[in-house]
């Protein structure tokens, strides 16, 4: 059980612990994004990829709140893959080991990732609170935005462009 389980709000540290566990530097978030398409479906949420590998994700308003203006969340899969020089850590292979220092979660020997880990486990906490009143709701997740912003300015556009019937 990760330290982070023990601060609040507790769905969104539980999320992000889930994100520092798999790893995704850039050109290497299959895995993460994998999960994150398989968790939304699990939720009963609406979520498609496109061909880059950007994911939309959609959650129906709350009954009443349907005619309200969707709201759209975005952030982006990948992390900068940075560590000590005293580390050996392999970000293809290794999970990022988050831990609590004070008032600071911070990593043993790597950067953190929270850009945009805590972005996406935000984006997600939202769409996983059945107790939040709102109309519809958007999470666009962009592909290996760290290294040139390669699924920002692909088809992800037209994803989050497109409206789902349903």
């Amino acid at each position: 059980m990760s330290e982070l389980s023990q601060l609040t709000p507790q769905p969104l540290w539980d999320i992000f612990a889930n994100i520092c566990s798999i790893p995704h530097p850039s050109y290497h978030e299959e895995a993460l994004a994998t999960h994150i398409v398989q968790w939304a479906q699990d939720k009963g949420l609406f979520a498609e990829r496109d061909q880059v590998g950007n994911i939309l994700i959609r959650k129906p308003a709350t009954p009443g709140y349907e005619n309200r203006r969707p709201v759209a969340m975005q952030a982006h899969l990948d992390m900068v893959p940075q560590k000590n020089s005293d580390t050996t850590h392999d970000f293809t292979q290794d999970p990022i080991q988050p831990w609590v220092d004070g008032d600071w979660v911070k990593a043993r020997g790597t950067t953190l990732g929270a850009d945009n880990g805590i972005g996406m486990a935000s984006a997600l906490a939202v769409l996983a609170d059945d107790s939040l009143e709102h109309g519809p709701l958007e999470v666009l997740l962009t592909m290996t935005e760290e290294t040139g912003y390669g699924g920002r300015f692909r088809p992800a556009a037209r994803l989050a462009a497109k409206r789902n019937p349903h």
